[in-house]
């Protein structure tokens, strides 16, 4: 899935660090699809528990601070996303790489950015000063 302009937040940082999973992301996807998933599903997985730590947390702070009435749906969505992320790592490092379990992961967080940025994140440009 690639970043469009209409996934814009108004806050630039928050827009950053979208496009950085969504680059990544599609990144992981393309050398999966090139038969190398094994070697880099680990760095992916990290990738992805550093993203939640420093994403999540910093934008559940602007939407709070900007009062934006999605705020407490952003964060119930938010971590639905972390168990969805510590039941692959639970499951990889008991059975270790499967094709099949990374395609469905990378679907998983396609479906996800699609669902929850266009519909959850997009609301925050409502409240913020900055207009995109």
């Amino acid at each position: 899935m690639k970043w469009q302009s209409s996934f814009a937040t108004g806050d630039a940082e928050i827009d950053r660090q979208h496009k950085a999973l969504f680059e990544t992301t599609e990144d992981y996807r393309e050398v999966l699809s090139e038969g190398a998933g094994k070697n880099t599903h680990d760095g992916f997985l990290e990738f992805l528990q550093a993203y939640v730590e420093a994403h999540f947390g910093y934008e559940e702070n602007c939407m709070h601070a900007a009062r934006c009435p999605v705020a407490g749906r952003n964060k119930k969505e938010h971590a639905a996303f972390i168990k969805m992320l510590e039941k692959e790592a639970e499951v990889h490092s008991r059975e270790g790489f499967s094709y099949a379990r990374a395609s469905v992961l990378l679907d998983s967080i396609d479906n996800w950015l699609a669902s929850h940025i266009c519909r959850i994140d997009v609301r925050l440009k409502d409240f913020t000063n900055t207009k995109v």
